[in-house]
């Protein structure tokens, strides 16, 4: 658990987040072994968790026209899946492992119950959240090509 917990306090997500409701998300988190062409999601499935990579290598795959598109790789410390865990949402895309993973999961349930037993916990949530919606627009703007800015401008609004 103590491992976990240090895991935890070093992604922003959860680095405002009250030492007590640290350690309880601490407890719950479970970890998990995968191997290579192991799916952990399907586009379309409502996983409902979030996952730290602790080793390994996973990939975000899209189906366009029968061929697997890898949209993104992720590696050790990682951390993703995180909207997930506020509400359901079916899946953009695949995520399937690459190599043995080690991975540090919570559920959307496990983390449910850190919002209720810790209330204080839900706005600093949510502050989390539209910080990283606003990183990963404010990347993507920069990377874009000029043509395709107009598709762009979530966060502006």
């Amino acid at each position: 658990m103590q491992q976990n917990l240090e895991l935890l306090k070093e992604k922003p997500f959860f680095s405002s987040f009250p030492g007590k409701a640290l350690k309880l998300l601490a407890f719950l988190a479970e970890r998990a072994q995968v191997s290579p062409g192991d799916v952990l999601f399907e586009e379309g499935d409502d996983h409902g968790r979030a996952y730290l990579i602790l080793s390994g290598k996973l990939i975000l795959v899209k189906q366009k026209d029968g061929t697997k598109v890898v949209v993104q790789h992720y590696a050790d410390g990682d951390f993703l899946g995180f909207f997930s865990l506020l509400g359901a949402m079916p899946a953009l895309f695949t995520l399937e492992a690459t190599t043995e993973t080690t991975l540090l999961t919570i559920n959307r349930k496990q983390f449910s119950k850190i919002l209720e037993q810790f209330p204080e916990t839900t706005p600093l949530a949510l502050k989390a959240l539209l910080k990283e919606l606003h990183a990963w627009e404010r990347k993507n703007i920069h990377q874009a090509a000029a043509c395709c800015l107009s598709r762009t401008g979530v966060t502006v609004l």
